[in-house]
């Protein structure tokens, strides 16, 4: 169909009938997701300035997320033993983007009794066929194309945010699903979504996340003692709703000097956004970024005083690039778990083989974004203040 996409094509029904004539499949689970898709879908046509491209890519990966959705309804509904999966003591990884997070992530799930978030299941996490047989998973085939799509084209993202078929990455491939997570808004120019997703609670979101990683770890025959190894920034702020979704989470919050941090992540953006865009405001992108995750970052530090904070990790940025191993053992040491020879091996040889700068090195500056050191100061002088240590790392 990428030949009769339009901006117009960019509509709930056409979107969702698309899912329904690659899937052949109807039941969605509901459709209370689709007052989410819908404001996404206004801003792609009004506010997103998509190129023929982008227009293009954003169907794409629409009809794929609701294809995905339809297909785990449809595994659901034939096997309802996987709501009885028991999600236990995953570690969860936060913290501010650009923080030395996917590096720590991608270090630990690399331990063989842990359980790994790898790109092909995330951006396809339901089998194709219901009666898949034992062949080659034509998922795993189709995200190694994403990958070398990546490599080819878009360097500069590999440089900022490597994704390779084989290894971890984010849950908020999987949130994404829901429509309702700020994630689709940081990607794409999406201001009345993101005002839609800030205002709202997200413990549906994180219910359809738990309900995905018990699908994920059905399809992989059960938990068998693994810990889930998850991260990402997106739940700076939303500590209650993680804890009360997973109960005996350990989080890991990775701390890094904003100022860093926060240009880091929009270059990172800039990169995401002239994927679909020719028109991309960089100066917009940066305050955007600036005042986004600072306001993530104030719900960070005010529900940590009210949790307590014995079941949160806070490790350093230059720590994680420099003494990774030693960050591993407290990790371990803090939720029970021991490093086996085998772990230790796992971990270090991934480190050896993926040094800073593997894929190329990313260099940005605050300028170009419209920031200063005092924007950042101004918008983190809380957390600048009770975690002073950020002001010495890099």
């Amino acid at each position: 169909m990428d030949g009769r996409v339009t901006l117009e094509s960019l509509r709930p029904e056409v979107v969702l009938g698309a899912a329904v004539e690659h899937t052949g499949l109807t039941d969605f689970g509901g459709r209370s997701f689709t007052a989410g898709l819908s404001i996404y879908l206004d801003d792609l046509r009004g506010e997103a300035r998509l190129n023929a491209a982008g227009i293009v890519g954003q169907f794409q990966d629409l009809v794929r997320l609701l294809s995905n959705r339809l297909r785990f309804q449809r595994d659901l509904k034939a096997h309802p033993e996987i709501r009885d999966e028991q999600i236990a003591k995953p570690i969860v990884i936060l913290g501010l983007p650009r923080t030395g997070s996917s590096k720590l992530q991608r270090m630990i799930a690399a331990d063989p009794d842990a359980q790994r978030l790898e790109v092909w299941r995330l951006l396809f996490p339901a089998p194709f066929s219901a009666d898949a047989n034992a062949g080659p998973d034509p998922r795993i085939k189709l995200a190694e194309q994403f990958e070398s799509t990546l490599r080819a084209h878009e360097p500069e993202f590999m440089a900022r945010h490597p994704m390779e078929a084989h290894e971890p990455d984010e849950e908020v491939w999987l949130i994404e699903m829901t429509h309702e997570s700020p994630m689709s808004s940081l990607k794409t120019r999406a201001p009345a979504h993101r005002a839609f997703t800030e205002g709202r609670s997200q413990r549906g979101v994180y219910d359809y996340l738990r309900n995905l990683l018990q699908y994920l770890q059905w399809q992989d025959g059960g938990g068998r003692g693994r810990p889930w190894i998850l991260k990402s920034p997106i739940h700076i702020g939303e500590l209650p709703t993680l804890f009360a979704t997973f109960p005996d989470a350990m989080v890991v919050h990775c701390h890094r000097n904003p100022r860093i941090a926060i240009p880091s992540y929009a270059s990172l953006g800039e990169v995401a956004h002239v994927m679909h865009s020719d028109d991309v405001d960089l100066h917009e992108l940066g305050h955007d970024a600036n005042q986004f995750w600072a306001r993530q970052i104030e719900r960070n530090l005010t529900v940590r005083r009210e949790l307590g904070e014995d079941r949160i990790v806070d490790v350093y940025y230059e720590y994680i690039r420099d003494r990774p191993l030693a960050v591993i053992e407290e990790i371990y040491a803090r939720a029970g778990r021991a490093v086996t020879p085998a772990a230790r091996y796992a971990f270090e040889r991934y480190d050896a083989h993926r040094p800073q700068d593997f894929f190329g090195k990313h260099e940005y500056s605050k300028e170009r974004y419209g920031l200063t050191d005092a924007h950042i100061e101004k918008a983190f002088a809380n957390y600048l203040s009770r975690f002073p240590r950020v002001n010495a790392n890099g």
